[in-house]
């Protein structure tokens, strides 16, 4: 894991970033007591309608919470577009699509990935 110091802290106090971009990422979908499903780069994602919205570009990990917090959607119009969506807009999963519970256009509203 990469390690970023600062000036302002003593030489036993390490920076780690906020987020961590992975490959592929356990959840757990709405009850607690389901069992975990994986995320992975390439699953296609669907929008509520049924139309293929992107592919899983990567698994967002909070780093603090030690916890994956969102998907970043890759979708390649005229430029790349990475949009961050929520675990809590993923309707299901199965072993190689993710369904949303929003529409494309609703996609275009979410935020665009901005790497640090």
């Amino acid at each position: 894991m990469m390690t970023e110091k600062t000036g302002s802290l003593s030489s036993d106090q390490t920076v780690f970033p906020a987020q961590k971009l992975l490959v592929s990422g356990l959840i757990r979908l709405g009850n607690p007591e389901a069992g975990l499903v994986e995320l992975r780069r390439g699953m296609a994602v669907v929008d509520r309608v049924g139309h293929e919205a992107g592919t899983v570009a990567a698994v967002v990990l909070d780093c603090a919470r030690k916890a994956v917090t969102h998907v970043l959607l890759g979708h390649l119009p005229l430029t790349a577009d990475y949009r961050l969506i929520p675990l809590t807009l993923i309707d299901r999963i199965n072993e190689e699509t993710v369904w949303l519970s929003i529409t494309g256009t609703e996609i275009e509203t979410l935020p665009t990935h901005q790497p640090d």
